[in-house]
């Protein structure tokens, strides 16, 4: 009889060890699967803002595409401005610019905030608009003919980018670089688009 009392009292003491190593089991799956979908959700966070960093650049070239396409036209028309036919490269100096989806006016600044309007479109223009961590500027530089005799034609591949057009006797193009800046979590991330955009009419 006595050995059956200590069987009990030893089956007791074998529950709660099993049940305590049952719950660490548990803690440790849960853990695991809570890990995992912390990963993926911060992996999928990082990849949706790289997407929309991405676009954010790739606007920002196609915006000053659109101002040149804009002053093509407008010299197609026999538009003046001073006096003088419309150029192509009108507002289209070399220098760090601003620019918004909806304008052809650029403006002079650095790596300008962007917030998000209430159509779901990306603007520097803060007023009522929400903020985002999403930063852009805009680099325009001078692609110059590089031509030693002063004969202002291009009739080789020999070309210069300049930072500014008092070195550009004969300016044939712009390189336009959009770097958008962001952060997430704590980590600045960036994307970049370049482009060069020649006066080929």
């Amino acid at each position: 009889m006595v050995d059956f009392m200590k069987f009990i009292s030893n089956n007791k003491g074998q529950g709660l060890v099993e049940l305590i190593i049952a719950i660490a089991v548990i803690e440790i799956g849960i853990f695991s699967v809570w890990s995992l979908f912390l990963i993926n959700f911060n992996a999928e966070r990082e990849a949706e803002m790289r997407i929309v960093g991405t676009n954010l650049a790739r606007e920002g070239v196609e915006v000053i595409k659109n101002i040149r396409d804009s002053n093509w036209l407008k010299n197609n028309n026999n538009e003046f401005i001073g006096g003088n036919i419309w150029p192509w490269d009108e507002k289209l100096a070399a220098g760090d610019y601003t620019v918004n989806y909806d304008s052809d006016d650029p403006e002079d600044a650095g790596l300008t905030a962007l917030y998000r309007n209430s159509d779901g479109f990306f603007t520097n223009i803060e007023g009522d608009n929400t903020a985002t961590p999403y930063q852009r500027k805009i680099t325009i530089k001078d692609i110059c003919c590089d031509d030693d005799n002063d004969n202002f034609q291009c009739d080789s591949t020999d070309y210069n980018v300049v930072e500014s057009s008092e070195n550009c006797p004969l300016k044939i193009g712009l390189k336009v670089i959009s770097e958008v800046t962001w952060q997430i979590s704590g980590r600045s991330r960036s994307a970049t688009v370049e482009d060069n955009l020649y006066n080929w009419r």
